[in-house]
């Protein structure tokens, strides 16, 4: 008895709901005739009742996502500020410590060999990590090797390029002929 007494109800709500029509749509005023003027004002008048309505757009650039925490984002900036670690061999050394000894370019991706003190060669391409600040190699060129270093400070983050240049020609080690063993010069 609960159960059929249950479902007449719904089914009189139901019934009840679907026979309403929506409401009509509000009819729309006739704009009033304006009075006969001057032809520039009539034609600020056609312009402003031509322009559409302010349209906004949303721009997310420098705003923070209100998706995440702010406690993610206080996070980070701690991390930010520290100096980020590097596990690649080359990293061990600093700069001025390594030496470009070859460089091979005229490819999509130039390659340069960079010896370290104890005289082991490394190959490195662009964003390679090298030296004790984390720099990346930016550029290879035909006569030298572009680290650039970033630092944080005072809310800024400062880039730093560093320069490694290859032997000026004349200071370039002798030409060998292989078969004979003797200098090409002599």
């Amino acid at each position: 008895m609960f159960k059929a007494t249950m479902t007449t109800a719904a089914l009189a709500l139901t019934l009840a709901a679907c026979e309403d029509a929506p409401p009509p749509a509000r009819p729309v005023a006739a704009a009033p005739a304006p009075a006969p003027a001057a032809p520039a004002e009539t034609a600020v008048a056609v312009e402003a009742a031509a322009a559409p309505a302010y349209v906004y757009s949303y721009n997310p650039v420098g705003k923070r996502d209100p998706f995440r925490s702010p406690l993610e984002e206080l996070n980070q900036s701690g991390q930010a500020s520290q100096v980020t670690t590097c596990t690649e061999p080359l990293c061990a050394f600093d700069l001025d410590q390594l030496k470009l000894v070859a460089v091979v370019t005229g490819d999509a991706n130039p390659l340069a060999m960079v010896e370290d003190p104890q005289g082991r060669g490394h190959i490195v391409r662009r964003n390679t990590r090298v030296g004790r600040q984390g720099g990346k190699v930016t550029q290879i060129l035909r006569d030298s090797m572009t680290v650039t270093e970033v630092f944080s400070g005072n809310g800024e983050i400062i880039k730093n390029p560093v320069t490694l240049q290859l032997k000026p020609d004349d200071k370039q080690d002798p030409s060998y002929n292989l078969m004979t063993g003797k200098n090409f010069g002599e």
